[in-house]
């Protein structure tokens, strides 16, 4: 069996959506996955680095891109 750490990130829209389809794929996988709570937020900023947010937050349609990805995510997992 293989185990695979996930560090959930609490500040996350993406983590939570990964965090609800990881049941699924350790039924269909076998995978064990081991969660371990992170802020990414304090990460970034220990580290001297910036959230996606803020780094991209200058580049045309990224954020209305990533809705637009979040809810394509959102639409096929509904259908399963």
């Amino acid at each position: 069996m293989t185990n695979v750490t996930f560090y959930f990130d609490f500040g996350s829209p993406n983590a939570f959506l990964s965090h609800r389809v990881i049941p699924a794929i350790e039924q269909r996988t076998g995978t064990k996955f081991t969660y371990i709570p992170a802020l990414l937020g304090g990460l970034f900023k220990l580290t001297g680095n910036q959230s996606p947010a803020t780094a991209f937050a200058g580049i045309k349609n990224k954020p209305e891109y990533n809705r637009l990805e979040t809810q394509r995510f959102i639409a096929r997992r509904s259908e399963e």
